[in-house]
């Protein structure tokens, strides 16, 4: 059963949106509409709601300020947080959550 993202993101908790914003350049910023898919004790993994999904990770260390903000290029790096939040239980010392975000994106391509 297919359910529209308008519909999911309502009752999505605030949590576990963002609107990420990019620069395109100094006059241009682009914004896309993500959600929370998984989660470490650092680091968190957001899915952009665009027809071409990105992957961006959101990395905050206890002893840093400024948090640092990357889009994924390698797949291999998805998968790696992805294992480290639960996929496969317990992975490298990190106890993490996988969000119900991440199986309406996959029931809803």
């Amino acid at each position: 059963m297919s359910i529209d993202l308008a519909s999911f993101l309502h009752h999505t908790p605030e949590s576990e949106k963002t609107t990420v914003y990019v620069h395109i350049d100094e006059d241009e910023i682009a914004t896309y509409e993500a959600l929370l898919i998984a989660q470490t004790r650092f680091r968190k993994l957001f899915i952009t709601l665009e027809p071409k999904r990105r992957y961006l990770t959101h990395t905050q260390h206890p002893d840093e300020e400024e948090p640092e903000i990357d889009f994924l290029e390698e797949y291999e790096e998805v998968e790696a947080l992805l294992e480290d939040a639960g996929l496969d239980g317990i992975h490298d010392g990190e106890q993490g959550i996988l969000y119900h975000n991440l199986l309406f994106l996959l029931m809803n391509p």
